[in-house]
């Protein structure tokens, strides 16, 4: 993507003239839906700019003041939009300016401003926050403290005509805003998660504040509200609960349960956090809920029957507020696992307790590529549009000999191999974790059915679950290995391939 001049941009006054320009000059793949009123506010913006800039400015072209500018920029993986930004070559400072058509109030222009510096801030160190309303021609400033007042045109001319941003960003933003920047995992960099460096998607913020709201608000006077949180893996369940934990242990003691073993990441949170308690599955049968205002449930889809409803009971007797979050597993056909695990009936059981029910749409976690192949594999017909998988191996071995030799290839390669009968990993080690290179090995114990879904001749409930959970935890690189079963390779390469 790169940058473009307003000017150009702007000049048919029409809303699909504004679409097809913006990625004609900014090299969109895609082309941007613009509607009317965004396209409105953005010329009424560059009129404004554009005939002040002729009447007052010194510079024999002042048109180049107008250059270097991303419009309507998204941040990959996470969906938060910019609607202007220019950013100086070196990252030293950045221009960002939102465009309302009319006026929301200046509490919703100053959170809006505070929360795009938020997400600038790790780039860098000056930031202009300015918003415009086409309604009124008023122009907002959030200063460096923090306070949003009102200004006017020259105050915006003046940042333009900054000597830092006169060599600005050309191409290439993408490079600044790598989700791997703000999208951390809280149990493997807890300290991270502790001292405020992580970053909430537009949707985990709305849940927040829902979920607060309901909390200050709504469930007063019902009894044992649950809230539960239901989103596929890697949707950032983990972090909002936790993040839910800091801001209600300012106040109020928590029981935050894991329902794996603790790792280090929950033990370092655990002794850092005042108001907060952190067990795992293993010391759930002693949890005692007296003295506690809220009990969070981690993946609790993982939970046996017996420890979610002890844990349920508990806190509807003491009429402690729950909220849970779990893995729909939508992915998989549910008519092959059976009811005894708690995952089996997670989607039926948690949404039957809960008095606030709020689920996750799309992934933040795993790469685009691995989801769309996850998806393929399971369901070979369910299959997306063409998609790039440079980012996956599919390997055969004819024995055993031969796959020990390749696995041991790809782990001194950095992957982790994930088996569903016994490697690096297993069931429980997976929970809530997350890795850049995973190796998980199919064997002729897996099929396809009738219907093209994937089947395991033995353990299937568990086979299945543990492939969903490894593959799933993917963030950069997969490499599924099939040994000794030349169709059910051939297969899956072909979904590499198609």
């Amino acid at each position: 993507m790169k940058a473009l001049n307003l000017l150009l941009l702007t000049r048919t006054h029409d809303a699909g003239t504004v679409s097809m320009l913006c990625q004609a000059l900014s090299c969109r793949e895609d082309a941007k839906s613009i509607s009317e009123h965004e396209a409105a506010s953005l010329w009424s913006l560059t009129d404004m700019i554009a005939a002040y800039l002729a009447q007052n400015s010194s510079q024999g072209n002042w048109l180049n003041l107008l250059d270097g500018f991303y419009f309507s920029y998204v941040i990959e993986h996470i969906g938060k939009e910019f609607d202007l930004l220019k950013i100086a070559n070196d990252g030293s400072c950045i221009l960002n300016i939102e465009l309302k058509s009319e006026m929301t109030g200046e509490e919703r222009i100053k959170k809006q401003l505070e929360l795009n510096r938020y997400y600038l801030s790790h780039i860098a160190g000056t930031i202009y926050s300015f918003t415009y309303v086409m309604e009124t021609g008023q122009f907002y400033m959030l200063n460096e403290k923090g306070f949003l007042k009102k200004c006017d045109l020259p105050d915006l001319i003046n940042v333009l005509m900054k000597e830092a941003l006169a060599d600005y960003l050309e191409d290439g933003i993408d490079s600044f805003f790598k989700a791997a920047d703000y999208l951390i995992s809280p149990i493997a960099s807890p300290e991270d998660f502790l001292q405020g460096r992580y970053f909430l998607t537009n949707q985990q913020f709305d849940f927040r504040r829902r979920i607060l709201s309901y909390l200050q608000e709504g469930c007063a006077g019902k009894d044992s509200p649950v809230i539960s949180i239901a989103g596929i893996a890697g949707t950032g369940k983990t972090l909002l609960l936790l993040d839910l934990c800091l801001e209600l242990s300012r106040k109020q003691r928590v029981l935050f349960v894991h329902s794996g073993p603790l790792r280090r990441g929950h033990i370092a949170i655990d002794q850092r956090l005042k108001n907060v308690d952190i067990i795992g599955n293993s010391q759930i049968p002693q949890a005692d809920l007296a003295g506690y205002d809220y009990l969070l449930l981690d993946e609790a889809d993982h939970l046996e029957m017996n420890a979610w409803e002890s844990l349920y009971f508990k806190a509807k007797e003491r009429n402690i507020p729950v909220i849970l979050t779990y893995d729909t597993h939508e992915l998989l056909d549910t008519s092959a696992l059976t009811q005894d695990h708690a995952q089996s009936c997670a989607s039926g059981i948690f949404a039957k307790v809960s008095t606030l029910h709020l689920s996750f749409s799309g992934n933040i976690r795993i790469n685009r590529p691995v989801y769309s192949f996850l998806r393929t594999l399971l369901r070979p017909n369910d299959r997306p549009g063409r998609t790039d998988y440079s980012c996956i191996d599919v390997v055969f071995a004819n024995d055993e000999a031969e796959r020990k030799l390749l696995e041991e290839y790809y782990k001194e390669k950095g992957y982790v191999y994930v088996s569903m009968t016994g490697g690096d990993e297993n069931e429980e080690d997976v929970i809530a974790r997350e890795y850049d290179r995973v190796l998980m090995v199919l064997d002729e114990n897996f099929y396809y059915d009738e219907e093209q879904h994937l089947r395991c001749r033995e353990n299937e409930e568990e086979a299945l679950r543990l492939l969903y959970e490894g593959l799933s935890r993917t963030r950069e690189n997969l490499c599924l290995l099939v040994c000794a079963d030349k169709p059910l390779f051939e297969k899956i390469l072909a979904i590499k391939l198609t």
